[in-house]
């Protein structure tokens, strides 16, 4: 199983704005896909994945099951955290899917 994330994000949103970037590099340092969607350009796939608020960040496995939610107030290492352990759980090592 590999995991993926849905970064949901307003561009009018400051923490969305902030941690953008910080989500972009955790994405990076665990080989992590990642896709940014902005849910005023994209508000079916907002509303198709229930996201109310922004930020959120969704993982879902290949087929495409939630499988974790961040909303609104999250940090980086909890982040780093819970993909860790994933990864952890699932035998795959830090940079390498």
């Amino acid at each position: 199983m590999e995991i993926r994330a849905l970064y949901f994000k307003n561009d009018k949103c400051g923490v969305c704005v902030a941690f953008l970037p910080k989500m972009k590099r955790i994405a990076e340092d665990y080989n992590l896909d990642l896709e940014v969607v902005d849910v005023i350009e994209k508000p079916e796939i907002a509303g198709q994945n229930m996201v109310f608020t922004v930020p959120t960040i969704i993982f879902v496995d290949n087929e495409g099951n939630e499988l974790k939610r961040f909303a609104r107030n999250f940090s980086e290492f909890e982040i780093r955290e819970y993909i860790q352990r994933m990864y952890d759980i699932l035998g795959i090592e830090v940079g390498k899917k």
